[in-house]
């Protein structure tokens, strides 16, 4: 198992040394892989089922975590296995914005040692989940100055913090799955809570385990009213999106599931990533080889179906839905946001 674990782990890190991106120019270029289905009226609200998918970029290793920058206009996404944030723009396309963006050593750590979900906070500046230094970090977006804002709960190390999501009040949730260490569940050596938790990190910089019965929690995301929470389970035998409410003091109520992807997709064997909530309330998930959009009640009205493992999505301040899927950045035109 160790073997077979460290040959895996060599040929990645070849894989990064030996391949470089090819960006794209312009967002002009079309993906026409992708295919978008149907499934309820609804759909027609937020997306024109005749539009074309822009390919804006491909050649990394794994896209994550796009979040816009509106003070800029420009998008920001992290490769975890490259350990570097990327910014995309429409004037410059894509430029490298922070390398290395997690694991700082010189050794070889893991798979995936960089950053994974990002989001600005509402003072501006980055948050990122840090994979290879197990934390929550806020990055000055003109310095590139980072400041951790949580390593620890009870004492104890985290995994590898992956998806993140900011309340109105300031908290943030976010997950912490083990996909990030060098052996991943089985990493006896480096993991110190057993437990995938989903954790609450309040105003003063406390963490709070709010969740610990989760197989592999992954995406994070909060409804437009803030009263309740979504976490997906990236786990094929329970492929659930979780809805917990949230009551005045953010705490989590009884948990029931917002959708079965086992149920909704017998054929198709999936489990949700990155997800995201529409102003109007739909959610947008990445399961699967695509992005799945469902109305508040958990139905799914449509899907943009790609034909590669998607990873996440974030709505851009320009009207775009912007996709990181395996090695590629992608968007599509949203009719309303």
């Amino acid at each position: 198992m160790t073997i077979h674990r460290n040959i895996k782990l060599t040929v990645a890190i070849l894989t990064i040394i030996f391949s470089s991106p090819v960006f794209g120019q312009t967002p002009s270029t079309f993906y026409d892989q992708a295919k978008i289905e149907v499934f309820h009226p609804d759909f027609k609200k937020i997306i024109d089922p005749l539009i074309k998918i822009e390919l804006l970029a491909e050649g990394f290793q794994w896209t994550e975590g796009p979040v816009w920058v509106q003070k800029g206009n420009y998008l920001l996404f992290s490769d975890t296995r490259l350990n570097t944030i990327y910014k995309w723009s429409s004037k410059n396309g894509v430029e490298k914005f922070i390398q290395p963006a997690g694991y700082q050593g010189t050794e070889i750590y893991s798979e995936e040692p960089g950053t994974n979900g990002l989001v600005i906070n509402k003072e501006g500046y980055l948050v990122a989940c840090d994979h290879g230094n197990r934390q929550i970090v806020q990055i000055d977006l003109n310095k590139r100055k980072f400041t951790p804002l949580s390593t620890h709960w009870k004492q104890l190390r985290f995994n590898s913090p992956n998806d993140i999501c900011q309340h109105d009040h300031g908290d943030y949730f976010f997950t912490d799955p083990p996909y990030g260490l060098p052996n991943r569940e089985v990493d006896t050596i480096n993991r110190e809570i057993m437990s995938n938790g989903v954790y609450r990190l309040d105003s003063f910089g406390n963490a709070i385990q709010i969740i610990s019965n989760l197989t592999r929690p992954n995406g994070i995301a909060l409804s437009t009213k803030q009263d309740k929470l979504y976490v997906s389970i990236s786990d094929h035998k329970h492929p659930f999106i979780m809805e917990y409410s949230l009551n005045n003091k953010l705490e989590v109520g009884k948990p029931e599931v917002f959708v079965d992807f086992k149920l909704k997709f017998p054929s198709e064997p999936m489990a949700a990533d990155g997800i995201k909530v529409h102003p109007d309330g739909y959610v947008f998930a990445a399961a699967g080889s695509g992005i799945i959009i469902l109305n508040d009640k958990g139905d799914v009205i449509g899907r943009i179906k790609l034909g590669i493992a998607t990873a996440n999505c974030n709505f851009g301040g320009d009207g775009y839905l912007y996709i990181t899927a395996s090695d590629k950045l992608l968007r599509v035109p949203l009719l309303k946001l």
